[in-house]
């Protein structure tokens, strides 16, 4: 691949929307390590190396929330690396709260694969979406 970073990146975003980890898999280099900075109280916070890890920081999420819309809005690209601004917004499956979350990313891609993946979010919203009461009306 010789695509540029941001290319890569937006790249990367399109799939997301689309649902497909597949396709997103083969833009990861094999080294590739996303941090996900937040609290203990976040459960999917942590460092995840390679695929494996890509598939298990899904794992975990996957039975946890369901993101209704996750939107860069600007990408700012610096060689090999790209930083994208965003929001998102996620419900929590086990309670049914809501919570929009504004966050930035941190890319870098060498060669046309990401290599590495600095995510870094309002975890406040998140950790009080996830110990809301359940809403009315939503199966514990």
């Amino acid at each position: 691949m010789s695509d540029l970073p941001e290319t890569v990146v937006r790249r990367f975003f399109t799939l997301f929307d689309q649902g497909d980890l597949d396709a997103i898999r083969e833009l990861l280099d094999p080294d590739f390590e996303w941090i996900y900075h937040g609290p203990p109280a976040l459960p999917w916070a942590g460092v995840y190396r390679g695929t494996a890890g890509f598939d298990r920081f899904f794992e975990i999420v996957r039975g946890l929330i369901r993101v209704h819309e996750c939107v860069p809005h600007r990408f700012i690209a610096a060689g090999d690396e790209v930083v994208v601004l965003g929001v998102s917004r996620t419900e929590v499956l086990a309670n049914g709260a809501r919570y929009e979350a504004q966050w930035m990313n941190v890319f870098t891609v060498h060669d046309g694969r990401i290599v590495r993946y600095l995510d870094l979010y309002d975890t406040a919203s998140v950790v009080e979406a996830l110990r809301a009461a359940p809403r009315q009306g939503v199966p514990v």
